[in-house]
Protein backbone atom coordinates (compact mmCIF):
# COMPACT_ATOMS: atom_id res chain seq x y z
CA UNK A 1 0.00 0.00 0.00
CA UNK A 2 1.23 3.47 -0.78
CA UNK A 3 2.11 5.89 1.99
CA UNK A 4 -0.98 7.57 3.36
CA UNK A 5 -3.39 5.12 1.71
CA UNK A 6 -6.24 3.75 3.80
CA UNK A 7 -5.46 0.22 5.03
CA UNK A 8 -7.06 -2.59 3.06
CA UNK A 9 -9.86 -4.29 4.97
CA UNK A 10 -9.31 -8.04 4.94
CA UNK A 11 -11.58 -10.88 6.06
CA UNK A 12 -9.92 -14.24 6.68
CA UNK A 13 -12.15 -17.28 6.26
CA UNK A 14 -10.90 -20.09 8.49
CA UNK A 15 -8.30 -19.22 11.12
CA UNK A 16 -7.85 -22.48 13.01
CA UNK A 17 -4.99 -23.58 10.73
CA UNK A 18 -2.90 -21.70 8.17
CA UNK A 19 -5.42 -18.86 8.21
CA UNK A 20 -4.17 -17.54 11.53
CA UNK A 21 -0.74 -17.01 9.96
CA UNK A 22 -2.34 -15.27 6.97
CA UNK A 23 -4.12 -12.96 9.40
CA UNK A 24 -0.88 -12.06 11.14
CA UNK A 25 0.91 -11.35 7.85
CA UNK A 26 -1.96 -9.11 6.73
CA UNK A 27 -1.64 -7.19 10.00
CA UNK A 28 2.13 -6.85 9.63
CA UNK A 29 1.64 -5.58 6.07
CA UNK A 30 -0.57 -2.76 7.35
CA UNK A 31 -4.00 -4.19 6.52
CA UNK A 32 -6.96 -4.19 8.88
CA UNK A 33 -8.16 -7.71 9.66
CA UNK A 34 -11.77 -6.63 9.97
CA UNK A 35 -13.38 -10.08 10.28
CA UNK A 36 -12.82 -13.81 10.35
CA UNK A 37 -15.08 -16.79 9.73
CA UNK A 38 -15.44 -19.89 11.88
CA UNK A 39 -17.60 -23.00 11.94
CA UNK A 40 -19.25 -22.46 15.32
CA UNK A 41 -19.42 -20.05 18.26
CA UNK A 42 -17.02 -22.37 20.11
CA UNK A 43 -14.45 -22.29 17.31
CA UNK A 44 -14.79 -18.52 17.09
CA UNK A 45 -14.02 -18.24 20.79
CA UNK A 46 -10.84 -20.26 20.36
CA UNK A 47 -9.90 -18.31 17.25
CA UNK A 48 -10.38 -14.97 19.02
CA UNK A 49 -7.99 -16.04 21.76
CA UNK A 50 -5.45 -17.38 19.28
CA UNK A 51 -5.43 -14.25 17.13
CA UNK A 52 -5.26 -11.95 20.16
CA UNK A 53 -2.12 -13.80 21.21
CA UNK A 54 -0.52 -13.22 17.81
CA UNK A 55 -1.29 -9.55 17.13
CA UNK A 56 -3.76 -6.82 18.21
CA UNK A 57 -6.73 -8.27 16.32
CA UNK A 58 -9.94 -6.24 16.55
CA UNK A 59 -11.77 -8.10 13.82
CA UNK A 60 -15.20 -9.56 14.47
CA UNK A 61 -15.86 -13.29 14.26
CA UNK A 62 -18.73 -14.70 12.19
CA UNK A 63 -20.20 -18.12 11.49
CA UNK A 64 -22.20 -16.82 8.49
CA UNK A 65 -20.33 -15.71 5.38
CA UNK A 66 -23.28 -13.78 3.90
CA UNK A 67 -23.58 -11.85 7.17
CA UNK A 68 -19.84 -11.16 7.24
CA UNK A 69 -19.83 -9.86 3.67
CA UNK A 70 -22.94 -7.72 4.14
CA UNK A 71 -21.82 -6.11 7.40
CA UNK A 72 -18.07 -5.74 6.87
CA UNK A 73 -17.76 -5.20 3.11
CA UNK A 74 -14.07 -6.18 3.06
CA UNK A 75 -11.77 -5.19 0.22
CA UNK A 76 -10.08 -8.61 0.25
CA UNK A 77 -11.31 -12.03 1.32
CA UNK A 78 -8.60 -14.56 2.14
CA UNK A 79 -10.05 -18.07 1.81
CA UNK A 80 -8.33 -20.54 4.16
CA UNK A 81 -11.25 -22.90 4.77
CA UNK A 82 -11.14 -26.63 3.87
CA UNK A 83 -10.65 -27.23 0.16
CA UNK A 84 -14.22 -28.37 -0.57
CA UNK A 85 -15.38 -24.92 0.59
CA UNK A 86 -12.98 -22.93 -1.60
CA UNK A 87 -15.40 -22.74 -4.52
CA UNK A 88 -18.56 -21.60 -2.68
CA UNK A 89 -16.64 -19.23 -0.40
CA UNK A 90 -14.62 -17.66 -3.20
CA UNK A 91 -17.72 -17.33 -5.37
CA UNK A 92 -19.68 -15.58 -2.62
CA UNK A 93 -16.80 -13.16 -1.99
CA UNK A 94 -16.37 -12.38 -5.69
CA UNK A 95 -20.10 -11.81 -6.09
CA UNK A 96 -19.86 -9.30 -3.23
CA UNK A 97 -17.19 -7.40 -5.16
CA UNK A 98 -14.20 -8.49 -3.05
CA UNK A 99 -10.78 -9.43 -4.32
CA UNK A 100 -10.04 -13.04 -3.37
CA UNK A 101 -6.84 -14.74 -2.30
CA UNK A 102 -7.48 -18.49 -2.02
CA UNK A 103 -5.35 -21.12 -0.31
CA UNK A 104 -4.21 -24.10 -2.37
CA UNK A 105 -5.53 -26.29 -3.83
CA UNK A 106 -7.44 -23.81 -6.02
CA UNK A 107 -10.60 -25.94 -5.76
CA UNK A 108 -10.96 -29.55 -4.70
CA UNK A 109 -13.96 -31.66 -3.80
CA UNK A 110 -13.60 -35.46 -3.75
CA UNK A 111 -17.27 -35.78 -4.70
CA UNK A 112 -16.66 -34.12 -8.07
CA UNK A 113 -14.89 -35.17 -11.24
CA UNK A 114 -11.80 -33.38 -12.44
CA UNK A 115 -13.82 -31.86 -15.28
CA UNK A 116 -16.33 -30.47 -12.78
CA UNK A 117 -13.60 -29.01 -10.58
CA UNK A 118 -11.90 -27.38 -13.56
CA UNK A 119 -15.30 -25.98 -14.53
CA UNK A 120 -15.65 -24.45 -11.07
CA UNK A 121 -12.18 -22.92 -11.33
CA UNK A 122 -12.92 -21.38 -14.72
CA UNK A 123 -16.21 -20.02 -13.40
CA UNK A 124 -14.41 -18.27 -10.56
CA UNK A 125 -11.86 -16.72 -12.91
CA UNK A 126 -14.59 -15.51 -15.24
CA UNK A 127 -16.50 -14.05 -12.29
CA UNK A 128 -13.43 -12.20 -11.04
CA UNK A 129 -12.95 -10.74 -14.52
CA UNK A 130 -16.59 -9.62 -14.74
CA UNK A 131 -16.41 -8.07 -11.29
CA UNK A 132 -13.06 -6.48 -12.15
CA UNK A 133 -11.48 -7.63 -8.90
CA UNK A 134 -8.24 -9.43 -8.18
CA UNK A 135 -7.96 -13.17 -7.80
CA UNK A 136 -4.98 -15.29 -6.80
CA UNK A 137 -4.09 -18.61 -5.23
CA UNK A 138 -1.73 -18.90 -2.29
CA UNK A 139 0.94 -21.27 -3.59
CA UNK A 140 3.88 -19.55 -1.97
CA UNK A 141 6.59 -21.84 -3.30
CA UNK A 142 6.27 -19.88 -6.52
CA UNK A 143 7.82 -17.05 -4.51
CA UNK A 144 10.28 -19.44 -2.83
CA UNK A 145 11.53 -20.64 -6.21
CA UNK A 146 12.21 -17.07 -7.30
CA UNK A 147 14.02 -16.34 -4.03
CA UNK A 148 16.19 -19.43 -4.43
CA UNK A 149 17.18 -18.80 -8.04
CA UNK A 150 17.99 -15.15 -7.30
CA UNK A 151 20.68 -16.23 -4.82
CA UNK A 152 22.97 -17.53 -7.58
CA UNK A 153 21.35 -16.81 -10.96
CA UNK A 154 24.45 -17.62 -13.01
CA UNK A 155 24.01 -21.31 -12.23
CA UNK A 156 20.64 -21.49 -13.98
CA UNK A 157 21.06 -19.93 -17.38
CA UNK A 158 19.76 -23.22 -18.81
CA UNK A 159 17.50 -25.35 -16.64
CA UNK A 160 17.80 -29.08 -17.29
CA UNK A 161 16.43 -30.70 -14.15
CA UNK A 162 14.18 -29.88 -11.25
CA UNK A 163 13.29 -31.81 -8.10
CA UNK A 164 10.89 -30.60 -5.48
CA UNK A 165 10.66 -32.47 -2.19
CA UNK A 166 8.16 -31.60 0.55
CA UNK A 167 7.54 -33.51 3.77
CA UNK A 168 4.95 -32.56 6.39
CA UNK A 169 3.58 -34.25 9.54
CA UNK A 170 0.67 -36.68 9.15
CA UNK A 171 -1.26 -34.96 11.98
CA UNK A 172 -2.97 -38.24 12.74
CA UNK A 173 -4.25 -38.98 9.24
CA UNK A 174 -4.33 -42.52 7.91
CA UNK A 175 -2.04 -43.19 4.92
CA UNK A 176 -3.56 -41.66 1.80
CA UNK A 177 -1.25 -40.76 -1.09
CA UNK A 178 -4.05 -38.86 -2.85
CA UNK A 179 -4.40 -36.55 0.16
CA UNK A 180 -0.63 -36.11 0.31
CA UNK A 181 -0.57 -35.12 -3.37
CA UNK A 182 -3.47 -32.67 -3.05
CA UNK A 183 -1.96 -31.11 0.07
CA UNK A 184 1.63 -30.65 -1.08
CA UNK A 185 1.99 -31.01 -4.85
CA UNK A 186 0.48 -27.60 -5.81
CA UNK A 187 3.50 -25.93 -4.20
CA UNK A 188 6.05 -27.96 -6.14
CA UNK A 189 4.15 -27.81 -9.41
CA UNK A 190 3.83 -24.04 -9.01
CA UNK A 191 7.58 -23.66 -8.52
CA UNK A 192 8.46 -25.22 -11.88
CA UNK A 193 5.51 -23.59 -13.66
CA UNK A 194 6.74 -20.12 -12.77
CA UNK A 195 10.38 -20.94 -13.53
CA UNK A 196 9.58 -22.58 -16.88
CA UNK A 197 6.26 -20.97 -17.91
CA UNK A 198 6.41 -22.15 -21.54
CA UNK A 199 6.91 -25.83 -20.66
CA UNK A 200 4.32 -28.57 -21.12
CA UNK A 201 4.50 -32.04 -19.54
CA UNK A 202 5.02 -35.03 -21.78
CA UNK A 203 2.23 -37.07 -20.25
CA UNK A 204 3.21 -40.17 -22.25
CA UNK A 205 6.34 -40.45 -20.08
CA UNK A 206 4.70 -39.87 -16.71
CA UNK A 207 6.07 -42.10 -13.94
CA UNK A 208 4.17 -42.44 -10.67
CA UNK A 209 4.75 -43.81 -7.19
CA UNK A 210 1.67 -43.39 -4.99
CA UNK A 211 1.62 -45.52 -1.83
CA UNK A 212 1.02 -44.98 1.87
CA UNK A 213 1.85 -41.39 2.84
CA UNK A 214 3.98 -40.94 -0.31
CA UNK A 215 3.05 -39.44 -3.69
CA UNK A 216 5.64 -38.88 -6.42
CA UNK A 217 5.43 -37.98 -10.10
CA UNK A 218 8.22 -37.68 -12.68
CA UNK A 219 7.90 -36.37 -16.23
CA UNK A 220 9.78 -34.38 -18.87
CA UNK A 221 8.68 -30.79 -19.27
CA UNK A 222 8.97 -29.95 -22.97
CA UNK A 223 9.90 -26.45 -24.12
CA UNK A 224 8.82 -24.96 -27.47
CA UNK A 225 12.41 -25.22 -28.74
CA UNK A 226 12.34 -29.01 -28.25
CA UNK A 227 14.51 -29.12 -25.12
CA UNK A 228 13.16 -30.45 -21.86
CA UNK A 229 13.47 -30.26 -18.08
CA UNK A 230 13.32 -33.49 -16.11
CA UNK A 231 10.81 -32.88 -13.31
CA UNK A 232 10.55 -34.90 -10.11
CA UNK A 233 7.71 -33.91 -7.76
CA UNK A 234 8.12 -35.84 -4.50
CA UNK A 235 5.74 -35.38 -1.56
CA UNK A 236 5.27 -37.21 1.73
CA UNK A 237 3.60 -37.09 5.11
CA UNK A 238 5.44 -38.69 8.01
CA UNK A 239 5.35 -39.41 11.75
CA UNK A 240 9.12 -39.59 12.03
CA UNK A 241 11.87 -36.99 11.94
CA UNK A 242 12.48 -34.89 9.98
CA UNK A 243 8.78 -34.03 9.85
CA UNK A 244 9.26 -30.87 7.82
CA UNK A 245 11.41 -30.80 4.69
CA UNK A 246 11.20 -27.99 2.14
CA UNK A 247 13.69 -28.63 -0.65
CA UNK A 248 14.01 -27.35 -4.22
CA UNK A 249 16.77 -28.65 -6.47
CA UNK A 250 17.57 -27.04 -9.82
CA UNK A 251 20.31 -28.54 -12.01
CA UNK A 252 21.48 -30.66 -9.04
CA UNK A 253 21.94 -27.55 -6.88
CA UNK A 254 19.84 -27.84 -3.74
CA UNK A 255 18.08 -25.19 -1.68
CA UNK A 256 16.83 -26.26 1.75
CA UNK A 257 14.21 -23.80 2.92
CA UNK A 258 13.74 -23.36 6.63
CA UNK A 259 12.81 -20.50 8.89
CA UNK A 260 14.09 -18.28 11.66
CA UNK A 261 13.11 -15.07 13.40
CA UNK A 262 14.77 -11.74 12.74
CA UNK A 263 15.93 -9.29 15.40
CA UNK A 264 12.35 -8.05 15.82
CA UNK A 265 10.99 -11.57 16.25
CA UNK A 266 9.39 -11.70 12.80
CA UNK A 267 9.53 -15.05 11.01
CA UNK A 268 11.55 -15.14 7.81
CA UNK A 269 12.92 -17.69 5.36
CA UNK A 270 16.37 -19.19 5.85
CA UNK A 271 17.68 -20.78 2.65
CA UNK A 272 20.64 -23.12 2.96
CA UNK A 273 22.83 -24.26 0.07
CA UNK A 274 26.22 -25.92 -0.24
CA UNK A 275 27.69 -22.42 -0.40
CA UNK A 276 26.13 -21.01 2.75
CA UNK A 277 22.98 -19.59 4.32
CA UNK A 278 20.82 -16.72 3.07
CA UNK A 279 17.97 -15.09 5.00
CA UNK A 280 15.04 -13.57 3.12
CA UNK A 281 11.57 -12.33 3.99
CA UNK A 282 9.06 -15.15 4.33
CA UNK A 283 7.55 -16.24 1.00
CA UNK A 284 4.01 -16.14 2.40
CA UNK A 285 4.53 -12.59 3.58
CA UNK A 286 5.84 -11.54 0.18
CA UNK A 287 2.88 -13.17 -1.57
CA UNK A 288 0.41 -11.41 0.74
CA UNK A 289 2.25 -8.11 0.30
CA UNK A 290 1.95 -8.43 -3.48
CA UNK A 291 -1.75 -9.22 -3.33
CA UNK A 292 -2.40 -6.28 -1.02
CA UNK A 293 -0.72 -4.07 -3.60
CA UNK A 294 -2.94 -5.43 -6.37
CA UNK A 295 -0.65 -8.10 -7.86
CA UNK A 296 -1.25 -11.85 -7.66
CA UNK A 297 1.94 -13.92 -7.56
CA UNK A 298 -0.19 -16.87 -8.69
CA UNK A 299 -2.79 -15.24 -10.98
CA UNK A 300 -5.75 -16.99 -12.58
CA UNK A 301 -4.08 -18.60 -15.62
CA UNK A 302 -1.21 -19.98 -13.54
CA UNK A 303 -3.60 -21.17 -10.83
CA UNK A 304 -5.71 -22.98 -13.45
CA UNK A 305 -2.64 -24.62 -14.99
CA UNK A 306 -1.52 -25.72 -11.53
CA UNK A 307 -4.91 -27.30 -10.88
CA UNK A 308 -4.96 -29.00 -14.29
CA UNK A 309 -1.57 -30.66 -13.73
CA UNK A 310 -2.42 -31.65 -10.15
CA UNK A 311 -5.68 -33.31 -11.24
CA UNK A 312 -4.17 -34.91 -14.37
CA UNK A 313 -1.55 -36.68 -12.27
CA UNK A 314 -4.07 -37.57 -9.56
CA UNK A 315 -6.38 -39.15 -12.13
CA UNK A 316 -3.48 -41.08 -13.67
CA UNK A 317 -2.52 -42.45 -10.25
CA UNK A 318 -6.12 -43.50 -9.58
CA UNK A 319 -6.37 -45.21 -12.96
CA UNK A 320 -3.15 -47.15 -12.38
CA UNK A 321 -4.35 -48.13 -8.93
CA UNK A 322 -7.54 -49.59 -10.40
CA UNK A 323 -5.55 -51.48 -13.04
CA UNK A 324 -3.22 -52.95 -10.40
CA UNK A 325 -6.21 -54.00 -8.29
CA UNK A 326 -7.76 -55.86 -11.22
CA UNK A 327 -4.65 -57.92 -11.91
Amino acid sequence: MSAGAAPRRVAVLGVSGIGRHHAKWWHLEGAEVCAFLGRSPESLGRATETLAGMFPCRGRGYTSLPELLAEQRPDIVDVCTPSHLHYPHARAALQAGCAVLCEKPFVYDAELTSAQMLGQARELLALAERQQVGFGVCTQYVVSARLCLAICPDRFQRLESYRGYLVSPTRGRAPDPQHTWIDLAPHLLGAIQVVCPDGQPDWTRLELDFAGHHARAQFPLRRPDGSSVHCDIDTAHTDTEPKNVRRLTFNDYTFDIGGCSDAAGVFQARIQTADGVTDREDAMRLLIRSFGAGRAEVPGPLALCNLEWMLRILDAAAARGRTDAER
